[in-house]
């Protein structure tokens, strides 16, 4: 009973976290974020537990006390955590409210220029993308990413490349990509399946009207790409191997060995 009492202490631990988070100018997704991923006792409490006994400080029966408390803590914020942006996009508005007035450096708006094509997540496939628009269509391609080493790698290679989270909604509202006169085409590049659906989901909960492209690694992903609301989505391996397959046509074009193959 007491280790159950404990674990429901959780919840003001959490607002506690997110109070305090705010009050150092973090934005209310990353407080709320931050919270909920602090949201257990530690196993170190067990570690501490375990000597109190040891010296005679505490009765045994806190050992299990807190061993209980412990386990129900990280069996309640597993569930929490996997749902922690679908919880900040319903009580969001309300979150905010937290916020102070002061903003961090990076959470001040994001100026995308005169750019009109946005490439998300600047791996080896988004580079690729991101250098084949700009030979295309010249200065107007703009690179994200949420990693600041990669950002700042890249930044270095001359591109031009900002720090941003595609699956976060306040990203959208402060880069203001909704807008008709600004990016007309988003390429979702992201390392992961879910990463894209999050972003689509947060580009379609911004009223985007532009064009949205993504990368997929199976027939099945791209059909819920589609009914998710993208215009072009790429299946990657099968693609790379028709491309693969093109090109060493192309190399052989001259050679007789497909032809007396054929024969």
């Amino acid at each position: 009973g007491i280790g159950a009492v404990l674990s429901v202490v959780i919840i003001i631990k959490v607002v506690l976290f997110f109070y305090l988070f705010t009050r150092f100018k973090l934005r209310a997704r990353t407080s709320l974020l931050a919270a909920l991923g602090l949201a257990t006792y530690s196993e170190f409490g067990l570690l501490i537990t375990s000597i109190s006994v040891e010296k005679d400080w505490i009765g045994a029966e806190w050992l299990t006390i807190m061993a209980i408390a412990v386990s129900i803590s990280f069996i309640l914020a597993s569930p929490l955590n996997s749902a922690a942006h679908s919880i900040y996009d319903r009580w969001g508005h309300k979150l905010r409210k937290y916020q102070t007035l002061a903003r961090l450096r990076d959470d001040q708006p994001i100026d995308t220029g005169n750019s009109v094509i946005a490439v998300f997540g600047m791996g080896r496939v988004g580079i690729a993308a991101y250098d084949d628009m700009r030979r295309r269509h010249g200065e107007i391609v703009i690179g994200v990413d949420r990693a600041p080493e990669i950002v700042k790698q890249q930044q270095e290679a001359g591109r031009n490349v900002i720090l941003g989270d595609a699956t976060d909604i306040d990203f959208w509202a402060r880069a203001r990509m909704n807008r008709n006169d600004e990016i007309k085409l988003i390429l979702l590049t992201l390392p992961n399946h879910s990463a894209n659906m999050q972003a689509i989901e947060e580009l379609n909960n911004s009223e985007y009207k532009g064009h949205i492209a993504a990368t997929a690694n199976f027939d099945d992903q791209v059909e819920e790409l589609k009914e998710a609301g993208v215009h072009s989505a790429y299946n990657f391996y099968a693609q790379a191997g028709y491309g693969f397959a093109e090109h060493i046509i192309q190399e052989l074009s001259g050679d007789n060995l497909l032809e007396s193959g054929n024969s």
